[in-house]
């Protein structure tokens, strides 16, 4: 088994620089043109998915269908979601670390376990997240090619959870609007093969798309 993992394109809360996961913002013109970028990408790698999965949230189903793809053909789940951060969605991230800078520190000393603003823990979230993974292993056995559209912080837990779910293989790893993850089964487990940047592709003029 083959998988793509594409974080969604920029969103109108990367712009206002809001802290936000279960919220449901929309993408920017940018974040459309990231994601048709993304779609030419994957397009030229040949990768034709026998399935197709996608995060409940319209950011991450937008992008999908700026890639090409059609949301009628993909699965909607919401294991897939980015972590719900409770009353501090929405919230301005620098306002908040000036504001409330213990807030920072606890949630670093307790990473794993802590609720930023009475949400989800990290525990929590990886869970959901390798429920979603495990599910994929004993569903798809015959080296099937899966395409999945989320979120930065969701990548970054699959990421991880490839390595056990060591700290430094999250906060080490930086996932991009549009960014493209790509992991392989080997025998019995998951193992991190390419991720790809789509600042780094030029189209056939030789100019960045922006």
């Amino acid at each position: 088994m083959e998988v793509l993992f594409v974080r969604h394109g920029e969103s109108e809360a990367n712009v206002l620089e809001l802290m936000y996961g279960s919220s449901d913002y929309r993408l920017t013109d940018k974040g459309k043109i990231q994601a048709r970028k993304a779609g030419k990408i994957i397009e030229k790698m040949r990768f034709a998915p026998d399935a197709v999965f996608v995060s409940s949230l319209t950011r991450a189903q937008e992008t999908l269908e700026n890639m090409g793809y059609s949301l009628d053909e993909a699965t909607s789940d919401n294991r897939l979601d980015e972590r719900h951060l409770g009353d501090l969605e929405g919230v301005e991230y620098h306002m908040l670390h000036k504001e409330n800078p213990d807030l920072f520190v606890e949630w670093n000393e307790n990473w794993l376990h802590y609720k930023p603003g009475g949400g989800e823990s990290h525990f929590t979230f990886q869970k959901r997240i390798a429920s979603f993974l495990e599910d994929l292993e004993k569903n798809y056995t015959n080296g099937e090619r899966v395409l999945v559209v989320c979120h930065g912080g969701t990548m970054k837990t699959i990421f991880s959870h490839v390595f056990m779910h060591d700290a430094d293989s999250f906060f080490n790893i930086e996932i991009h609007n549009c960014s493209i993850m790509r992991l392989k089964k080997y025998r019995d487990r998951f193992v991190f093969d390419a991720l790809y940047n789509i600042d780094d592709y030029y189209d056939e003029g030789g100019d960045r798309e922006v």
